[in-house]
């Protein structure tokens, strides 16, 4: 996972919509494909945290569709539920999988100290954790979609990804960067306010999309992905001493991975 190289010297937290609205056009083309004409990034992400959740509903909106269309044409949930995945792959460039894996990888053998994790992490090649982190979040994910009717998948999954690029927000707040370059250096160090108010603003997204399917479900869901965020975070803090952009990825696609269990086990059709 990486992040823009080059930043204009910040200007500070935007102060109005149209600073706002291109803070979001620069976290748009960072985490998904969508070339947008914003020139040099001028606000790194500590700067602008509550535009994630917003980027995920996006991308959920997007995959959504995907589902929805599918599963009305065909009427066959995993068709439906496998176009939808893939359709999330294509349009974030596998950033957030690709993180997971390399995450797998690093912390997945025992006994090996924290260094040569991360020289793991680094390399290109994916090994047998990650290739097993990879398959299993997408059967689960899958799994979890093809019980949906087209509109209840696609207020999931809008739901799932607005909270679970929110829960990035927790590890940068609570653990610094484990590396001197990367993603971890680069996105700077959020307020407490910023980082609260990011996760408020994706769990109120979460709740509000799944009301209709249920009170217990709209609270339990949201509330699970970022417990599961946090949960992650520190695990992977105390193997590491702190946080990479892979480690990023990791936590998101666990969030995520939560929020459609919960979703799945609790929601009728």
């Amino acid at each position: 996972m990486t992040s823009p190289n080059e930043f204009e010297a910040s200007p500070g937290r935007p102060s109005s919509f149209d600073e706002w609205l291109q803070a979001f056009k620069e976290q748009a083309s960072f985490f998904t494909g969508l070339k947008l004409d914003i020139g040099i990034p001028r606000w790194q992400l500590a700067d602008v945290l509550p535009v994630l959740p917003f980027v995920g509903a996006g991308v959920g909106l997007a995959t959504g569709l995907v589902f929805a269309v599918v599963r009305g044409v065909t009427d066959t949930g995993w068709l439906a539920a496998v176009l939808a995945v893939g359709a999330a792959v294509l349009i974030t460039r596998a950033l957030h999988e690709d993180g997971l894996a390399d995450t797998a990888d690093g912390l997945g053998p025992h006994g090996v100290a924290p260094e040569r994790r991360l020289e793991i992490m680094r390399d290109s090649r994916n090994g047998t954790f990650g290739v097993l982190a990879i398959a299993l979040s997408v059967l689960i994910k899958v799994a979890c979609l093809a019980q949906f009717g087209g509109a209840t998948g696609l207020v999931v999954l809008i739901a799932a990804h607005a909270v679970s690029r929110a829960a990035i927000a927790y590890p940068l707040l609570a653990f610094s960067p484990v590396q001197n370059d990367g993603l971890g250096v680069r996105v700077g160090k959020p307020s407490d306010n910023d980082v609260w108010l990011t996760i408020g603003i994706g769990v109120a997204l979460a709740f509000l999309l799944l009301l209709g399917k249920g009170f217990f479900v709209a609270v339990l869901a949201p509330l699970a992905a970022v417990a599961s965020a946090w949960a992650a975070s520190h695990w992977i803090a105390k193997r590491l001493g702190g946080y990479t952009g892979d480690t990023l990825g990791a936590v998101q696609q666990k969030a995520e991975i939560v929020f459609l269990v919960v979703a799945a086990l609790f929601i009728a059709s």
